[in-house]
């Protein structure tokens, strides 16, 4: 976990009324529901794998306060206490662009200057979701950067991808949409075990149900069709996922009883 933050919870389950969705997350008197930025870590003998990099260090104290930001960014840290140094990842795959999965790529140096997070790496992004980004329009602008995306393309390291991708052997990247026009999932796989990291088309266990899609989403019903190709696949073929914003839950697989889905957690 990167950090947490919080986030107004009619915006995060959409058309589902609150007294439906109360009774899974609690709020506080602003009616906001705490996310937690969970960011994905994959060591191959390709490269270092980073998925996402969270909300980052260089949010002004208003935009804390509005997003609720629970305290400084511990991505660093937490990199080191796997024996990695920013710079020795080799590549950092984005599901999309929005401040809480975006915000991380840069940070302050000595001068208060903006630099790249990740010097070295290779930053893997839909085309789609770069040109959205750094044009934003009246919906989007509170949540996109575009200054921070530019800065990597100052600096030579972003990738461009335009559709489905493998980036390197078992990792690849599936345009999915919905949330944003540019939106990608991210699938692993390793000895026949597969990870799907969906960003936020399902990004708590909460929204396993197809029509809990948060009102942010700009294209809902397509977020709803790949919502159920995922689950579909997951239960089928036995799939991790890998949830992106869940407080309690991280990884688990999925199993059918019946007409309900039930989750089984799980360690990696």
């Amino acid at each position: 976990m990167e950090n947490s933050f919080s986030i107004d919870g009619g915006v995060m389950f959409g058309v589902v009324p609150k007294v439906i969705w109360e009774k899974l997350v609690t709020c506080d008197e602003f009616n906001r529901v705490v996310l937690d930025l969970n960011l994905l870590l994959v060591k191959s003998k390709f490269g270092n794998i980073l998925i996402d990099c969270g909300i980052g260090d260089t949010l002004s104290e208003r935009q804390k306060k509005i997003y609720g930001v629970a305290g400084d960014s511990s991505l660093q840290k937490t990199l080191l206490s796997f024996g990695l140094k920013p710079e020795e990842i080799d590549f950092v795959i984005l599901s999309h662009l929005h401040l809480d999965h975006a915000g991380g790529l840069v940070k302050f140096n000595e001068k208060k200057e903006k630099v790249p997070t990740f010097p070295k790496a290779k930053h893997i992004v839909q085309k789609k979701e770069f040109e959205d980004a750094i044009h934003p329009d009246e919906r989007t602008s509170a949540t996109y950067l575009p200054e921070n995306f530019l800065l990597l393309e100052k600096y030579n390291l972003l990738e461009l991808v335009d559709g489905e991708k493998e980036i390197i052997p078992g990792v690849k990247v599936i345009p999915t949409g919905g949330h944003s026009k540019g939106h990608q999932a991210i699938l692993l796989e390793n000895q026949g075990e597969k990870i799907l990291c969906s960003g936020d088309i399902i990004p708590t266990q909460f929204h396993l149900k197809v029509p809990y899609v948060a009102s942010v989403d700009i294209f809902p019903l397509d977020t709803m069709r790949v919502k159920r190709e995922f689950i579909n696949q997951s239960i089928n073929q036995g799939w991790i996922l890998a949830f992106d914003h869940d407080l309690f839950i991280k990884l688990a697989k999925l199993e059918k009883n019946e007409d309900k889905i039930e989750l089984v957690k799980v360690s990696i």
